[in-house]
């Protein structure tokens, strides 16, 4: 690769892991349009921990179905590891491949079935995924290595170990989509048990991949965590193990002009971190350091974006604005101060007091100056101020008029 075409390549790597929100889900819309995904793919590797959390509509295609179960396992091939029981992202179109044409017919009529659909599509997702899971575990073990297999840099004993972990999580694909549609409100502890224990006789990186992918969605892993383990299925600790690995991967990254998308992200990682906290899979000293640790992360994120948001969101709009906002634009603002304050509602769980109420007295100051502005409506700042202080410091604000 010549120097320019890497700098190139890191510039658009940088803008697509710094992108806002929004802008990171139109990114994607646009990369899932094309037909060559591969250096797409590439761009995204650095988005992938935001897109996790941000979840934007994506289309349903073959590939992504078929490695549902396995979510838990993809990783960036840069940061591959052939002992960590994981996938490389670039083994995805290789496999899909092999398994399309083993399928035949069956894959064409699932393809056609998903055509034009997105993942928020459940009902799709889950008459087509099980029947896609269903087939390609019967036909995975029997697959040779394909040509293209070359291609990917990976030797051919990596295929083989591969395809038979994907086949041996598809096997078990049923329960553990039943647990994963329950992930997201915390899924009742048997809906674990039953996941593990249907792959009770498979390899321990069978039962590893599926609890990472449970882990990956769930909304409560502790819970998770402590469900696994009380089911004694697999090699000791491998819940421990799964659940180190996803504390190791889990970072805060709320962007501070996607004020609903990090209210979001905060409050998924507040009843995260509480769960953790109560969960018995947490008692060990180093493992109730690190969730210590991301609940210091966690609170820093939420108070900086927090402070820095009220500013960039509201006040500056208003203060560099050419004449008051029209009703539209009010609303906007409204809705942007509703997320922030579930923004503080869930920081503040986390500590820090002192700084938001040092960020709060900013913007309100800020209000203050504004309200003594020629031509500046004091019911639009009334209401900011109603949704992010209470009725009380509005009507103060009026008040001071």
């Amino acid at each position: 690769m010549s120097t320019s075409l890497a700098a190139e390549t890191r510039r658009l790597t940088h803008a697509v892991a710094t992108a806002s929100d929004q802008a990171l889900a139109g990114i994607v819309a646009y990369f899932d349009s094309m037909a060559d995904r591969l250096e797409a793919d590439r761009l995204l590797d650095a988005a992938r921990p935001r897109l996790r959390k941000l979840r934007p509509p994506r289309p349903i295609s073959l590939a992504r179905l078929l490695f549902l179960p396995l979510d838990g396992v993809i990783v960036d091939a840069r940061n591959w590891r052939r002992q960590d029981g994981t996938i490389p992202r670039n083994a995805l179109a290789v496999l899909t491949e092999a398994v399309r044409r083993a399928l035949g017919a069956d894959a064409a009529a699932i393809e056609a079935g998903i055509a034009g659909r997105h993942f928020a599509d459940l009902a799709v997702v889950d008459a087509l995924g099980r029947k896609l899971w269903h087939r390609a575990a019967k036909v995975t073990p029997s697959l040779s290595r394909p040509a293209e297999w070359e291609a990917t840099g990976l030797v051919e004993a990596d295929y083989h170990r591969i395809a038979a972990m994907a086949a041996g999580v598809w096997r078990h694909a049923e329960p553990l989509w039943s647990a994963l549609l329950a992930a997201r409100e915390g899924p009742p502890e048997i809906l674990v048990r039953d996941a593990l224990a249907a792959a009770a006789s498979e390899d321990a990186v069978v039962l590893e991949a599926m609890l990472a992918t449970i882990l990956l969605k769930a909304a409560k892993p502790g819970s998770v965590a402590a469900a696994a383990a009380a089911a004694h299925v697999g090699p000791p600790g491998i819940a421990e193990r799964m659940l180190d690995r996803w504390l190791e991967d889990c970072a805060p990254d709320l962007a501070v002009d996607d004020a609903a998308g990090a209210a979001r992200l905060a409050e998924e990682f507040v009843e995260a971190i509480e769960d953790l906290e109560s969960s018995p899979a947490v008692r060990r000293p180093e493992r109730r350091q690190r969730v210590a640790a991301l609940r210091r992360q966690v609170g820093d994120a939420c108070r900086t974006t927090y402070a820095e948001a009220t500013t960039q969101s509201l006040l500056s709009p208003l203060t560099h604005a050419t004449a008051p906002p029209d009703n539209a634009a009010m609303l906007a603002l409204e809705s942007t101060a509703r997320s922030l304050k579930r923004l503080e509602v869930a920081g503040r769980t986390l500590g820090g007091d002192a700084a938001y109420d040092a960020a709060l007295r900013r913007i309100l100051d800020g209000f203050g100056s504004l309200r003594r502005r020629p031509g500046t409506n004091p019911a639009d700042l009334a209401r900011l101020t109603e949704i992010l202080a209470g009725s009380e410091v509005a009507l103060k604000l009026l008040d001071a008029g």
